[in-house]
């Protein structure tokens, strides 16, 4: 499964968890991960990182990752955008973390837990407490070269999407805008994704379908129109396909459905 996040932009957001699960999936963002309690598991493309009650861990933009708990964990997740912090991230271009699991001064975390875990915030105040955090982080440990094009291409493929799947779009017109070859991004597509661009493509537009007979009143026909699809025959042949169920079914089931529901992401079932 790749959950893909397109919703974390210019922000800072903050989660508090308790044995967390959660499926790979990547976002332009930074994410900091501060566990309280217990023991996390975190796979970084394809690296796995043991993080204990105490530490905090990294992870870069568009970097392939999942969380697990081992037995039980509670953890404060800290998600902002490069943007706050331009500077680290001109440092980190082409290069990733030889080792994210850090350990925080005592100033610092009382500044960072002061500034950054909170709903209340002082922007000034909390990149003061970024860049702390960040000059911590590289005195213990060090920047290694790596290729980071793939997936930024792979970024950059989910985030047309995310933005067009309501139009006709095709993966050859895709690969026009984007400046690729077809065949290359055909099987860019199938090798990252685990699924084909049509396969993904039908997913999205049928979660914003769920999405939408979850949160309007609109018919189905109209909804059917909006997700991006040319007659409803199409829309139901798909919707039954990926829920189980008819759209109508669906609306009809949504108070035991929607229960703890997490808006905003884009959950597409792969073969991983």
């Amino acid at each position: 499964m790749l959950l893909y996040e397109p919703h974390h932009f210019d922000f800072i957001t903050n989660y508090n968890t308790s044995n967390l699960n959660f499926p790979s999936h990547l976002h332009r963002c930074f994410e900091l991960i501060f566990v309280l309690g217990g023991e996390m598991e975190v796979m970084i493309e394809q690296r796995n990182f043991h993080l204990h009650t105490g530490q905090y861990l990294l992870i870069l933009p568009n970097e392939i990752h999942s969380i697990a708990t081992v037995s039980q964990s509670r953890a404060k997740i800290c998600i902002f955008s490069p943007d706050y912090v331009p500077t680290f991230q001109s440092m980190i271009e082409n290069r990733s973390l030889e080792n994210p699991i850090f350990d925080l001064s005592v100033q610092a975390k009382i500044l960072v837990s002061k500034t950054l875990f909170k709903e209340d915030f002082n922007l000034l105040e909390q990149k003061a407490s970024l860049y702390l955090l960040l000059s911590e982080l590289m005195a213990q440990t060090t920047l290694i070269k790596t290729e980071k094009k793939d997936s930024a291409l792979l970024h950059t493929l989910l985030t047309y999407i995310q933005e067009h799947f309501t139009e006709p779009i095709t993966l050859q017109s895709i690969a026009v805008k984007l400046g690729y070859s077809y065949n290359y991004l055909s099987k860019y597509f199938n090798a990252r994704v685990k699924t084909s661009f049509t396969e993904f493509l039908n997913d999205t537009r049928v979660s914003y379908g769920c999405h939408l007979l979850s949160t309007t009143e609109k018919n189905i026909t109209e909804i059917a129109y909006l997700c991006g699809y040319e007659n409803i025959r199409s829309f139901n042949r798909n919707f039954i396909k990926k829920t189980l169920c008819t759209p109508k079914e669906y609306r009809r089931k949504l108070p035991a459905l929607f229960l703890g529901l997490h808006p905003g992401h884009n959950i597409i079932t792969t073969n991983d």
